[in-house]
């Protein structure tokens, strides 16, 4: 049993494409504002079908917990509709039966399992889609929920089919700023005084990476130092670009709550994916935590910041990257200006996943939706 049956607390699943342990983005952070606020949060990871049933675990949050499991039943998405909702239902009611308690809320990020909310019966169901390249189910998800979330107007304009009310949330910054971690010794030596340190965090893995982009600027700019934070595969096409040269710092994964801290020592950020996936890349987390440092971000074009060109050094075309990247560390007291940069700050805690979580419940309320 995970707790005592206390009233006004809500007890929500959150089903996730990433796993809890993962790095932390826009699901991680909404499961620890809403448990930080007293809701009973149970994060579902993606099946583990190495597990033989439903594992329950303590989070360091306090009302939170990790829950892991195998696959509902090999091959679901074959199965007939009512058969489906039928099994995924009594999967439910099992780890209702667990915890000791019945949800009031299934809020679901993806759209490869659980698509069909009918199995989630009088709960209150919420889709919330925040990345475009999560294409399977999305009819079925959207039009099955009693409310849809996204981030950006071309996922918007997707879920419109659905015919069920959607609305508009922009991505948040995590509001570390009262509890950033000191950097070490060795952090703070990687980043190089009367050098300039540019920086990228995120997955160094990932497809839409412009990986000939960003060699070509570490290239032409050797007197530059690179810096990327995340796990990067030696065999990886990133690496394997970048790995001849010598003003380059990879730094691994690092806590999340380290992240804004070394943003704000660096001189400027980078944002670089391939121009066909602009469109997938519409808004990407990151932007939000770079915002959230202050620090000027060259970025290849972002849609959802299109009318925002005062926070990012954005341009329509890659070829014109370098140019705006010289441009930029030609003339940083410019461009992060004491003013500059408390516009980019500004706009970040606007949009922290408090506000959001308050303009979500704000939905929910208007139509007489609970949490």
């Amino acid at each position: 049993m995970h707790g005592s049956k206390e009233e006004n607390r809500s007890q929500i699943l959150i089903i996730s494409p990433e796993p809890w342990n993962g790095h932390f983005v826009s699901k991680h952070h909404y499961a620890e504002t809403l448990a930080m606020r007293g809701q009973r949060v149970y994060f579902l990871n993606p099946p583990d079908n190495t597990l033989g049933q439903i594992e329950v675990n303590e989070t360091k949050q306090q009302n939170l917990w990790e829950v892991s499991a195998p696959q509902v039943a090999k091959g679901l998405r074959f199965y007939p509709q009512k058969l489906r909702n039928l099994l995924e239902r009594r999967w439910l009611e099992k780890l209702e039966a667990i915890i000791g308690q019945k949800f009031t809320t299934v809020w679901l990020f993806e759209n490869s399992r659980f698509y069909d909310m009918g199995f989630a019966g009088s709960r209150t169901k919420i889709y919330h889609q925040v990345d475009l390249n999560q294409n399977f189910h999305v009819k079925e998800a959207a039009s099955s929920a009693n409310i849809c979330f996204c981030t950006t107007d071309i996922i918007k304009k997707k879920l419109y089919f659905s015919k069920v009310r959607v609305y508009k949330i922009h991505h948040a910054v995590a509001e570390y700023s009262n509890t950033k971690m000191l950097l070490s010794i060795e952090n703070i030596k990687k980043l190089q005084e009367h050098k300039i340190n540019v920086m990228y965090v995120g997955n160094l893995n990932m497809a839409y990476l412009d990986v000939k982009l960003l060699s070509n600027t570490i290239e032409k700019f050797p007197y530059v130092i690179f810096h990327f934070i995340g796990a990067c595969k030696r065999n990886e096409p990133l690496y394997e670009s970048c790995k001849g040269y010598k003003n380059i710092n990879w730094w691994g994964r690092v806590d999340s709550q380290m992240i804004l801290n070394i943003l704000s020592k660096s001189d400027v950020l980078l944002l670089a994916y391939k121009m066909e996936f602009h469109r997938d890349q519409a808004s990407p987390h990151k932007v939000m935590e770079y915002l959230g440092s202050g620090k000027v971000t060259v970025a290849t074009y972002t849609d959802e910041y299109k009318d925002k060109r005062h926070l990012l050094e954005m341009v329509d075309d890659s070829k014109d990257y370098l140019e705006t990247f010289e441009r930029v560390i030609s003339d940083l007291s410019f461009y992060n200006s004491a003013e500059k940069q408390k516009e980019r700050v500004t706009f970040a805690e606007n949009n922290t996943y408090s506000k959001q979580l308050d303009t979500i419940i704000s939905y929910l309320d208007q139509h007489n939706l609970h949490l």
